[in-house]
């Protein structure tokens, strides 16, 4: 019975890690908007930041384990 739960439990972290890595560029942060693709680090995603119109910049974030994200500044 545990087992089921762990299954159900890694199913729900592998479809919100795909939901993630699939681009969605607006997805709740109020004050930044996530751009598609890993983050290497945050000055190259500041850069890309600015890049896509965003003056601000941007920082990488992790969202789940092994998923970071550039999100710019809105």
């Amino acid at each position: 019975m545990a087992s089921r739960v762990n299954y159900t439990f890694l199913l729900g972290l592998l479809c919100f890690a795909l939901v993630l890595g699939s681009g969605v560029a607006d997805f709740g942060l109020p004050d930044r908007v996530c751009l598609k693709g890993k983050c290497g680090n945050s000055s190259q995603c500041a850069q890309r930041c600015v890049q896509n119109g965003h003056p601000k910049g941007g920082s990488c974030i992790g969202f789940v384990p092994g998923v970071i994200l550039c999100c710019c500044f809105k």
